[in-house]
């Protein structure tokens, strides 16, 4: 999100000319499955900028257009099993070993039920094959604002979904992601959030609220979050996903 106006391979070196050694990046290829040539030019370019791959989403689809993932829709199942191999072979280049998988929107041609049963068969195929490369799979609360048509806007149904893919699961290594935009535009305090679910965070990102601007363009306490992320002595990541462009003012207007 920092670097979106620039092509995929330029977006490690503006990182590391920002003074960042970590990254994370969306799935940055078209389809679900990256040719050679652009699977080498994206870890070449990391090698390059000096810079590691800690965190990488799944394919989620056209997030453009509105799609929030692939796992809970039954047309796109071949697509998210199709994912996998570039993934892995992502992982093991850039040693990544965190991977952020969206759950994916309400399809109305399907019951609800039948999708949370494939999501859920989904994610723990996908943290079973991920974790033999050591990886950790995350699971995402996003907010109905932004994106009406996804279900897990609730952490604590997310974090029931977390429990659940590790009782089935091989490895147990399904966590939660906390982004602090997305809760506080659910009405949730993102420190509150920390102290009840922080056995479960695997990876954190940060943006303010309104607006998804920049730390201290709008009202998260994010010196609240840090003390409560101390104090569940977490020891992961924390990324910066927000929009450079927003202004404390165009954020309050965003969310008026």
């Amino acid at each position: 999100m920092l670097y979106a106006s620039m092509d995929r391979d330029e977006r490690p070196g503006a990182a590391a000319a920002d003074g960042y050694r970590f990254v994370e990046s969306w799935w940055p290829f078209r389809g679900p499955a990256a040719e050679p040539a652009e699977l080498e030019s994206f870890c070449s370019g990391l090698d390059r900028a000096g810079v590691r791959l800690v965190a990488l989403n799944l394919d989620a689809g056209d997030v453009a257009h509105g799609d929030r993932g692939l796992l809970s829709i039954p047309t796109h199942h071949e697509r998210v099993v199709a994912n996998l191999d570039s993934v892995a072979e992502i992982l093991a280049r850039t040693g990544c070993r965190t991977v952020n998988a969206l759950y994916g929107n309400r399809a109305p041609a399907f019951d609800p039920e039948q999708q949370d049963r494939l999501a859920l068969e989904q994610i723990v195929a996908v943290a079973d094959r991920l974790g033999e490369n050591g990886a950790t799979v995350v699971v995402e609360t996003l907010n109905s604002v932004d994106s009406p048509a996804f279900p897990l806007t609730d952490i604590g149904d997310s974090a029931a979904f977390v429990r659940r893919a590790n009782e089935l699961g091989r490895y147990r290594n399904v966590r939660l992601l906390l982004d602090t935009y997305h809760l506080a535009a659910m009405g949730v305090d993102p420190s509150h959030a920390v102290r009840e679910y922080g056995a479960l965070i695997g990876h954190v990102q940060f943006a303010d609220f309104p607006g998804r601007g920049r730390p201290g363009t709008g009202r998260v306490d994010f010196a609240a979050v840090e003390t409560q992320l101390t104090a569940i002595a977490y020891r992961g990541y924390i990324a910066f996903e927000f929009d450079p462009a927003v202004t404390s003012e165009q954020g309050e207007e965003g969310f008026a």
